[in-house]
């Protein structure tokens, strides 16, 4: 059996607890109830989403040591994906990728103005500097320097790229600085800022089928800089990537022109130790995959075609 991190289970158990509280109204419900309240609600979410929610209360009833519980929810079918099911199946939201500046201000507005300073803040920090949320606790500003710790890990007890960046603008760094003093102490998990990130956005613009989230502002970020013709490992090292291979997971050089990027690697960034990546692209350049041959008669039938068509064309040509 595969042992899982203790930040896994974390999450999950968190996830768990608050399900309980929405779905089943009590704090620790019993096994008809859980499997009652996931089925009920399937159709609000998307197959992969109904999966995770559905690995989460396993595993929290595993830690609770309730074995029967979470047999009894591993042998749950999800009814939406069911053989013969008529239930429409949700789909999965397109991520926005570009964010406009005039978003950024009307978002923030809206968020200080409800007394949502933990979004905010976290808004600041994703717009300015794109960060990752499980980045925005340990930022540190000293002069003109945004210290970012690296959250992300891509190996056990190997921690993601640390980053000193550069903001030459006044206003946008004492902004900056606030939303990492604000973070630094904020007490809110994660999860609950994201969550309530979402639903003030779809206050804001409730007509509108997708807003913003966090990682949009992130994505932007990515696009700006591959705009901007700055070198691959400048653009790995603002964006916290270890290789510039992940430059590929994050933005698009066309939404991002004409927009400019406020920060910079600081002057004692060692970009060397961005990785390039250690195999060449499955599909792409410096690789070939082979020629296709299409049998002579094929060839002769189609060249003749083509010719006779644009002879036919040049002749009713005046």
């Amino acid at each position: 059996m595969t042992t899982m991190q203790p930040d896994t289970l974390k999450k999950y158990q968190t996830r768990a607890r608050n399900f309980y509280h929405e779905h089943c109204g009590s704090d620790a419900p019993d096994s008809a109830q859980i499997c009652a309240a996931l089925l009920a609600c399937a159709g609000e979410y998307c197959p992969n989403s109904f999966s995770t929610l559905k690995n989460a209360l396993m595993n929290d009833q595993l830690a609770r040591g309730n074995g029967n519980t979470a047999a009894a929810i591993r042998k749950l079918i999800n009814p939406v994906t069911a053989p013969n099911s008529k239930m429409t199946k949700k789909s999965k939201l397109k991520q926005i990728r570009k964010v406009p500046f005039e978003d950024f201000k009307a978002l923030y507005k809206h968020l200080h103005a409800g007394g949502n300073l933990d979004e905010a803040a976290s808004l600041v920090l994703a717009y300015w500097i794109g960060v990752r949320p499980c980045e925005m606790r340990t930022i540190s500003v000293t002069g003109n320097l945004v210290k970012i710790t690296g959250g992300k890990k891509s190996a056990e007890l190997h921690r993601g790229a640390d980053r000193t960046l550069v903001i030459d603008k006044p206003n946008i760094l004492k902004l900056v600085e606030w939303a990492a003093h604000r973070m630094s102490k904020c007490p809110r998990t994660n999860t609950a800022i994201r969550d309530r990130f979402r639903r003030e956005s779809r206050v804001l613009w409730s007509r509108r089928k997708q807003v913003p989230t966090l990682k949009s502002f992130r994505h932007q970020m990515g696009s700006i800089l591959k705009a901007s013709g700055e070198s691959q490992e400048t653009q790995a090292y603002v964006m916290g990537h270890q290789c510039i291979s992940s430059l590929s997971v994050y933005g698009d050089s066309r939404l991002g022109t004409g927009m400019k990027a406020h920060v910079r690697p600081a002057d004692s960034a060692d970009l060397t130790s961005i990785r390039q990546p250690q195999k060449p692209p499955r599909y792409g350049q410096g690789r070939s995959l082979g020629m296709i041959e299409f049998p002579a008669a094929t060839r002769g039938h189609w060249y003749t075609e083509m010719k006779s068509r644009r002879d036919e064309k040049t002749q009713r040509t005046p």
